[in-house]
C-alpha cells in the first residue's frame, strides 16, 4: 500500500485545520519564506492583493495595512477566508476582478502534480496585466543556512541522499525520497524538478522573473 493510502485521514484533515494550528506550527523556515514574501510584495508596489491558502495569516496580517485590498482564497472554511474555493476551480467573482498580486506559498504541493497546470491557469486568471504572482513549493534537499560578515543570509542546497548512508540508500537503492505526507509531490523528490515547474508556469503565459533558492522552498516570481 503506498504511503499516501495510509495517511488518506491525515491528509485530508490538514484542509480543516483552525488558524492557531497554522500559528502554533510556524518554525523559522516559515518565517524565512515570510520575509521574502512580504520583501517583493512591498518592493512591487502591488495595491491589491489575493493570498490563497493563508493558514497563520502571517503575511496578511504584516501587509494589509498598507494596500488597498487584501483578499484571501482557501478551501478551508475555518479560516474564514474572504472566497472559499479550490484553487483549481476557476472562481468568475476574483477573476472579472483581478488584483495586482497573487500570492500561493506552499499550496500547489497540496494538489496532485497533474492539476498543476489547472491551478496556475486560474492563478494567471485572477491577476491584472502586468500583475505578480508570487509562488513558493518545497524543494526536498539537505539546506544550509550561513550570514556573510555583512550580515547578508546566503544559502547552500545540497541534492538528498548525499550526506548519509541512509539518504544514499533511500535515493538511489529504494529511489524513494521521503516528502512530506501532507503533500503530494515536491520538487525534488526524484520526479519533479525546479525547471519542470518554470516550464508549466511559462506554458500558461507567465513570464518567470525570479527564481530563488530558500532553505525548504524554491521562490517563484511570475509576471502576467
Amino acid at each position: 500500500m503506498d504511503y499516501r493510502e495510509k495517511m488518506t485521514h491525515d491528509f485530508e484533515a490538514q484542509f480543516k485545520w483552525s488558524r492557531k494550528y497554522w500559528l502554533d506550527e510556524t518554525d523559522i523556515l516559515n518565517w524565512i519564506r515570510f520575509f521574502y514574501l512580504v520583501k517583493e510584495l512591498i518592493s512591487s508596489g502591488a495595491r491589491s492583493v489575493l493570498e490563497i491558502g493563508e493558514g497563520s495569516g502571517v503575511v496578511r496580517k504584516t501587509i494589509q495595512e498598507y494596500v488597498e485590498q487584501y483578499d484571501t482564497l482557501d478551501v478551508n472554511e475555518n479560516l474564514s477566508p474572504t472566497y472559499v474555493g479550490d484553487v483549481r476551480k476557476k472562481m468568475g467573482a476574483i477573476s472579472s476582478n483581478p488584483y495586482d498580486c497573487v500570492i500561493a506559498a506552499d499550496i500547489l504541493e497540496h494538489i496532485p502534480y497533474n492539476d498543476v497546470s489547472q491551478a496556475l491557469e486560474n492563478i494567471y486568471s485572477y491577476l491584472k496585466n502586468g500583475g505578480i504572482a508570487l509562488i513558493t513549493i518545497p524543494h526536498r534537499a539537505s539546506n544550509f543556512l550561513f550570514m556573510s560578515p555583512t550580515n547578508v543570509p546566503h544559502f547552500i542546497r545540497i541534492p538528498t541522499g548525499f550526506l548519509s548512508p541512509g539518504s544514499f540508500y533511500r535515493r538511489f537503492i529504494k529511489r524513494k525520497i521521503w516528502i512530506d505526507p501532507n503533500h503530494q509531490w515536491e520538487i525534488g523528490d526524484g520526479h519533479h524538478t525546479t525547471s519542470g515547474v518554470a516550464d508549466i508556469m511559462k506554458n500558461v503565459g507567465f513570464t518567470v522573473e525570479k527564481i530563488e533558492k530558500l532553505i525548504y522552498v524554491d521562490f517563484f516570481v511570475l509576471k502576467k
